[in-house]
């Protein structure tokens, strides 16, 4: 009688165990924190569009990133303020002005074009990381 309830009772053991739930997947890796992007950016531009002679020149540029926004110099008195989106999106704009990019690691890739005149910019955080 005693081997026919270890019997029993190993069958209902068997049976439990081949029912339970598979044990729950590992959890993800936490996310890296955010990359700290502030700083100063500097760099060069060159012209894809001009249809006028008043567009601006290509050449040197330079800004600072301060929480995730800066100001880009289109001309003597026009900035176009710029906002990096935590997925690296670049957008901003000023009167006409607009400009689009995007942010990846330490350098930042953009066009601004008033739908006349275009610029486009490449630039590299200062002193690169």
């Amino acid at each position: 009688m005693r081997n026919h309830r270890a019997i029993i009772a190993a069958a209902l053991c068997a049976v439990l165990s081949a029912c339970a739930s598979p044990p729950p997947p590992p959890a993800p890796p936490p996310k890296p924190p955010p990359q700290d992007i502030d700083g100063e950016y500097r760099g060069t531009t060159t012209r894809f569009q001009a249809s006028s002679r008043s567009c601006p020149h290509p050449g040197l540029v330079d800004f600072q990133v301060i929480q995730h926004q800066f100001q880009y110099r289109w001309d003597y008195d026009t900035f176009v303020l710029a906002t990096i989106a935590p997925d690296g999106g670049v957008t901003g704009g000023a009167e006409s002005i607009t400009l689009v990019g995007k942010q990846n690691g330490p350098v930042i890739e953009g066009d601004v074009t008033n739908g006349t005149c275009g610029l486009h910019f490449t630039v590299k955080l200062h002193p690169a990381p």
